[in-house]
């Protein structure tokens, strides 16, 4: 039972590293680049751009959390494969 429950935790964190790595790879993180003095300036520019900032900090952070959760699954899973390996030592040897 160990070992499923721990390929589910390791499944789950790919799964949010995916998500993290979709996060920071959005159009979104990249708009900053295209809004400049030239593009676009005055008060509404510089609120708009800071507010992007914002928008993408939060981004930023959230997919660091995916990244801190997966690491935290990835540890659970060796835990319980080590507890199975432990308790079951010739589980899944062929004999």
């Amino acid at each position: 039972m160990s070992h499923d429950e721990a390929a589910a935790y390791r499944q789950r964190a790919t799964e949010l590293r995916s998500m993290a790595r979709q996060m920071r790879d959005t159009p979104s993180m990249e708009l900053h680049i295209g809004a400049g003095m030239d593009t676009w300036y005055g008060p509404r520019a510089d609120a708009c751009m800071t507010e992007l900032a914002c928008a993408q900090q939060r981004m930023r952070h959230a997919a660091d959390d995916l990244d801190a959760q997966a690491f935290q699954f990835d540890r659970r899973a060796d835990e319980l494969a080590a507890t199975a390996l432990r308790t079951h030592p010739f589980d899944g040897l062929g004999g």
